[in-house]
Parts: C-alpha cells; sequence; structure tokens
C-alpha cells in the first residue's frame, strides 16, 4: 500500500498496529485518512477483514468509510468489516446471541421518539403529566437523567443516594424502575441497552468475553473523546490480551459533556494504558493561518487538555473579523446582508457559507432576513416529521390495516392510546403466538382462547380486536386512508394528544401532522389505483426511512445555520459565528450553581465548543455580537464574551469593527456612549465584575 500522501505523524499512526495506541487528531488534520489507511493496511498484513471492528457515532460517518475502504481494498472485503456505531455493534451482537445478552428472541429497539412516548405515559400515570398535574415537566431533562444513570451504570438505589433535591432527579428516580419494567413488557430495548447490556454481561460471563474477543482482534475507535462510560466499559471488555486498542480522537472537540461524554477517557488514556503509543496529528490542512492562530490562542487557555497545537498547511487568508452591531437585529441584518454580497458577487456559493450559534433560538432572526434576501437556507437539527409521535402512532395503525404481522405496530397500537394493558397481558400473548405459531395479532384477536386474560385486559383486548377487524374490512370495501381515519377516530388517538399537552392549541399543531400523513397515503393510494395497480404498502412504508434524511444534501447551494454541536464534523469557507457574549457564549448556565456535572455547565466545555465553531472554517470567519439586546421589554447592555479577550491581536490576524447603523434614530448621547465604550474594548481597559 502506498503511504507516500500521509505525512510522518499519519504513517507513523498507521504502521504501528500492535498494542494501545492513542492518535490526538488536531480540527482538520486528516484523521479519517490515517483510520482508512490503517483498516487497508491491517488487511494487506493478512488480519481477516471480520476481526476488525471499527466504531463511530454515527453511521453517516461509517457508510463513508467503508466507501472510502471500498475503493481501497474492494467492496468485498469492505463490506466484510464490522463497521459502525457502538449501538449497530451493540444490537449485532445481541440479535446473533439474544438468550445470552437477556434479551427476547424477537425484541424491538425503541427509537428517542418511542422512549419520550413511554416517559410521557408513566409521567401521566404517576400523576405528573396532563390536565390534572398543577406542574408539567419536560420530557427530555426526564429522559436525559435515566439516560446518564443507566449509561454510568447505577442502579434506583444509588441514585438515589446520590441525587440532588432537584425536582427532575427525584421524578426521574420514581420513574427509571417502572421505564424498566414498561421496556421488558414491550419486549424492547432502548439504544442505551445496546451498549450497556453487552457491557455488564461480557463482565459477568468470561466464556462470552472470551469468545467475542476472539472474534474482534483489532478495535479501531473514531471521536473517542465522546465516549461515556458504559462505552468505555464496552471497550475494555472486548478487549482480548493483545489489547490491539487504536483510538483518535481530539480532547479540544470533547463538547457532550452534558449527555454524558467523559472528557477523562481521552486525558487519561495514556494513565490506564501505561504502554499507549501516543501520536499527535498537528498539521492542518483545513484553515488558513488567521483561523488556526485564533483558535490556537483561545484553547490554550483550558487547563485539562494534551498539548498541542495546529500547524496550518495552507497559507495566507484574510483576518479574522470580530463585528459589534448596535443590537441583536442589527446583527441578524449584518450577517444576512453579507451573506448576501457574498454569494451576489460570486465569492462565495451558499453551499460554502454556514452561521453557527449556541442556541437555535438565535437563528429565528437570521432565517427572516435570509428570506427577505431570498437566500435559501436550511437548518442543522429539528425533529424529522416521520419521527414525531403522534406521526408515529398513527403509522402504528396504518401497518395493521396493511402489514398487520408487523409485531412492533400491534405492541405501539396497544398501548397508544392507553388501553390498560399490562406487561404480564403482554407476555401471556406472546407465550399464545409462539406456541400456536401464529402472530402477536393473531393472539389478540384469539384471546377469549387464552388462559389467564380475563376482566378489564380482555375487554380492552376484544374491543381492540373488533375495532382492527372493522378497519380492515372498510379498508378493502372503501380505501385506506379513509379506513384508517376512521380507526383514529375510534381509537381516540386526539384525545389522547390532548390528555398529554393539556392544551388544543398544541393538540391542533400535532392534529395536523397527522393529517398530513392521511393525505400522504390517500394520494399514494389513488396514485397506484390510476395506475390500475395495487397499493404497494411495503414500497410506502419502506420510503418513510428515505424521507427521514436531510432533504439539504440534494439541494448544495443552500446556506446552513446550525448550533455549534451539530456542526461538528462539518466544514464550510466562509463561517458566521452569533452572539459571542456573555451568557450566549459561554452560556449564563456556565456561572449557576452546579447540580451535575452533565447537567450544568462548564466553562472549558464552553470554550471547547466555541473552539469547534472556529476550526469549522476554511477561509474566512467572522465573529458577531451585539452591544445590546431586548430582554423582557427592556434593553439591556451586554458584555462581549470573555473569550474575545483571549484572541490574538490585530498583528496576529484577528480585526475588530462596529457596525452602528441607527434601527432607530440614535441620540448624540447614545452614539457617545457606545463610541466610549467600544474604544475602551478596543484599548484593553474594559472591567468584568469578579
Amino acid at each position: 500500500m502506498d503511504l507516500s500522501a500521509l505525512n510522518p505523524a499519519q504513517r507513523e499512526a498507521v504502521l504501528h498496529i500492535e498494542g494501545p495506541l492513542l492518535v490526538l487528531a488536531g480540527a482538520g488534520s486528516g484523521k479519517t485518512r490515517v483510520i482508512t489507511h490503517r483498516i487497508a493496511h491491517l488487511l494487506e498484513r493478512g488480519v481477516e477483514p471480520e476481526q476488525i471492528v471499527a466504531l463511530s457515532f454515527t453511521n453517516k460517518a461509517a457508510d463513508e468509510m467503508r466507501e472510502r475502504l471500498a475503493k481501497m481494498v474492494g467492496k468485498k472485503r469492505a463490506e466484510a468489516l464490522v463497521l459502525g456505531t457502538f449501538h449497530s455493534l451493540g444490537s449485532r451482537m445481541m440479535r446473533e446471541d439474544p438468550k445470552g445478552f437477556g434479551v427476547p428472541k424477537r425484541f424491538q429497539i425503541l427509537d428517542q421518539g418511542d422512549v419520550y412516548g413511554i416517559i410521557r405515559s408513566l409521567l401521566r400515570e404517576h400523576g405528573y403529566h396532563g390536565p390534572a398535574s398543577k406542574r408539567r415537566f419536560d420530557l427530555g431533562a426526564v429522559v436525559q437523567r435515566i439516560s446518564l444513570w443507566k449509561n454510568d451504570f447505577l442502579t434506583t438505589a444509588q441514585v438515589k443516594n446520590i441525587i440532588s433535591s432537584n425536582d427532575y432527579d427525584d421524578i426521574a428516580a420514581e420513574l427509571y424502575d417502572a421505564y424498566e419494567d414498561r421496556l421488558r413488557s414491550l419486549a424492547c430495548v432502548d439504544f442505551d441497552d445496546l451498549v450497556c447490556r453487552i457491557a455488564s454481561r461480557l463482565q459477568e460471563d468470561p466464556s462470552c468475553k472470551k469468545r467475542w474477543q476472539q472474534r474482534f482482534r483489532y478495535l479501531l475507535v473514531d471521536e473517542y473523546q465522546d465516549t461515556n462510560t458504559a462505552q468505555f466499559q464496552m471497550l475494555l471488555e472486548l478487549l482480548g490480551p493483545e489489547r490491539n486498542l487504536c483510538v483518535v480522537g481530539d480532547d479540544d472537540q470533547a463538547i457532550y459533556g452534558w449527555r454524558g461524554a467523559k472528557v477523562a477517557n481521552i486525558l487519561g488514556f495514556d494513565v490506564y494504558f501505561r504502554d499507549a503509543k501516543v501520536i499527535k496529528l498537528e498539521a492542518n490542512y483545513r484553515s488558513k493561518p488567521p483561523i488556526t492562530t485564533c483558535a490556537n490562542a483561545l484553547i490554550v487557555h483550558n487547563s485539562s487538555r494534551h498539548d498541542k497545537e495546529l500547524v496550518p498547511k495552507r497559507s495566507g487568508g484574510e483576518k479574522v473579523e470580530v463585528v459589534v452591531t448596535r443590537d441583536g437585529p442589527m446583527e441578524a441584518k449584518w450577517v444576512a446582508d453579507k451573506i448576501y454580497e457574498l454569494i451576489q458577487g460570486r465569492r462565495a456559493p451558499g453551499r460554502e457559507i454556514a452561521v453557527l450559534y449556541r442556541s437555535s433560538r438565535q437563528a429565528r432572526a437570521i432565517e427572516q432576513n435570509l428570506q427577505e434576501h431570498g437566500v435559501p437556507f436550511r437548518v442543522l437539527g429539528g425533529q424529522p416529521f416521520y419521527d414525531k409521535k403522534v406521526v408515529k402512532d398513527a403509522i402504528a395503525y396504518l401497518k395493521l390495516l396493511v402489514i398487520p404481522s408487523d409485531e412492533i405496530a400491534v405492541r405501539r397500537a396497544l398501548d397508544t392510546p392507553s388501553k390498560g394493558i399490562g406487561r404480564k397481558t403482554i407476555e401471556r400473548l406472546d407465550a399464545w403466538a409462539e406456541g400456536h405459531g401464529k402472530r402477536l395479532i393473531d393472539a389478540v384477536h384469539h384471546v377469549a382462547e387464552i388462559e389467564g386474560i380475563g376482566g378489564r385486559p380482555r375487554h380492552a383486548l376484544e374491543r381492540f380486536s373488533q375495532q382492527i377487524r372493522h378497519a380492515q374490512a372498510d379498508a378493502h370495501q372503501s380505501t385506506v386512508a379513509d379506513a384508517l381515519r376512521k380507526l383514529l377516530d375510534e381509537v381516540r388517538l386526539r384525545d389522547s394528544v390532548l390528555k398529554d399537552t393539556g392544551s388544543g392549541k398544541v393538540t391542533q399543531n400535532r392534529w395536523n401532522s397527522v393529517e398530513f400523513l392521511l393525505a400522504s397515503v390517500g394520494k399514494f393510494e389513488s396514485r397506484a389505483w390510476d395506475a390500475k395497480t395495487k397499493p404497494k404498502w411495503g414500497e410506502y412504508l419502506g420510503n418513510i426511512d428515505l424521507k427521514k434524511k436531510d432533504e439539504g444534501d440534494q439541494t448544495p447551494d443552500l446556506v446552513t445555520l446550525s448550533t455549534f454541536h451539530s456542526a461538528k464534523g462539518l466544514e464550510w469557507g466562509n463561517v458566521f459565528i452569533l452572539g459571542v457574549e456573555e451568557g450566549t457564549m459561554p452560556h449564563k448556565r456556565t456561572d449557576a450553581p452546579r447540580l451535575s456535572d452533565a447537567i450544568s455547565g462548564d466553562i472549558e466545555e464552553e470554550r471547547r465548543l466555541f473552539y469547534v465553531g472556529i476550526t469549522r472554517a476554511r477561509d474566512r470567519l467572522w465573529l458577531t455580537r451585539a452591544a445590546t439586546r431586548v430582554d423582557r421589554g427592556r434593553e439591556l447592555e451586554i458584555l462581549p464574551s470573555r473569550f474575545l479577550e483571549e484572541l490574538p491581536d490585530e498583528d496576529s490576524g484577528v480585526i475588530e469593527h462596529c457596525d452602528l447603523r441607527e434601527r432607530e434614530k440614535l441620540t448624540t448621547e447614545t452614539m457617545e456612549e457606545l463610541a466610549g465604550a467600544f474604544l475602551n474594548q478596543l484599548a484593553g481597559v474594559q472591567n468584568r465584575p469578579g
């Protein structure tokens, strides 16, 4: 294999294949090239592709890696490699040996929307959700706590000994066991289980551990700084006596502490593995010198980091600009005007421009201004239409009409809206279906024959069976769309949404999504009959997954609006960073009393987040802030971010200018105050309390 295109540090990382290896890969240093060449080198040395496991944090990253490797080693060998995420590896292992990992043979994996639905239901059952509740609790905050505890292998008893007096901690602890019980009753696992159960089982069963260690001889992990406790433990249990573990990452880009990632995993790698080889990839092939100088000057202020810096391999470049505007609306207008100028002057296509920010609410004003200019854009993040809970609930009922063999759809329909059918009843239905070689829906239709199901659950199942049979008959006589609408009315799905939200307006907004789905089903059905063919429902439902993909990928000239977190791993020629102010960047929660490391802010993680934003830029970078902002009807003076003071001076590539154009008529006094404040800042004499 030709390694001549690699620099010395990259080549060393590729050739060092025995024992633990830590590759510290700075932003834009070509880490993906190192990983793919390392895998190709292992194959060249005679290692079987099935023995190589390479893990990343997104399926997209894994797919791109496989595509690169297919060109290097051939499609057949690339397909045989175990490439994926921690969760896809866990799923693969569980499906191969469900009994060994303590899951049902036909287990299902719940996604985030399903988990939210379960927590919403449990909150309602415990009196914390719905119209009768005096206070509404944020589902995400409860789900996050349970997820963090699971990934730290904490039991309910342990959690209750360490949690604070915070209401969310108390409620999450109260629901923890009930949530796990609900997963068992549904014969499901969540994403956390795909890692936690694997790690626990391997630790408990030496023979199982040995079997998997012999199978997977070489482990590689990309974005290692984002691993949590459970993922680290899973790696340790899979690691055989040869300890062939290569991790690639950058502690300066560790920005997921709030969701459980442990930066200590990468900071302490060479402490845990004392014989580990450490290689630094510092050559930066992405950004021009003013941008790398800016990034280096910022991140050096973090005390918990490996000593390294970005060394630019590109030359030239315009200075980084810090732009101060009068207020928030003027900041948005300035950025949108600049983007319009870049595009109209053919200095940059839309696909090479990004606007980054700390919080998604900052995007609204930019969106409005770009729309006024007629500049097309995409917003990264947000919930895909087909991932919305109410849409997935409606799709479950659709499947009962056209593909009743779909077991997860039957389970979801039995659970939503709530019918008073518990775990034991589901287990008896399962046992009957398995014993008679039938489907789960058949067990529902034969509930009268199943021992142990009586009273309210039996009545609910008989009613449910009748509703499904009638709806299926309606679908044959009229249309599936009409039958589905009638069925959703009969099961009172909309009433269930109202019960969850307690708001008619919110319910209507959510129900509009169901109406959109019903219209989609009707159009699909009509097109099929117009073509004198039967509707291919398997094809329709299969395409739903494709529709979840970001449509922006097919429209390359869109300007990108994104949070820092969503922008990680991406790059653009021109980048604008909004709101570089105290309270926004760093976030105001950083200075709040800390409840837990994962939930409260951390100033070093905030600095890393800003560093990630800066290093997304290849050619030009603008940092903007407002001198004043309106908060609850009052105009307040806003302090510049402390991070701006850490950036280099003009001689090193950072310049600052004010754009104090009038939004309304400014008084001479106001202009003098703003100008005086700006001059003081330039002179470096502005003081910050504390």
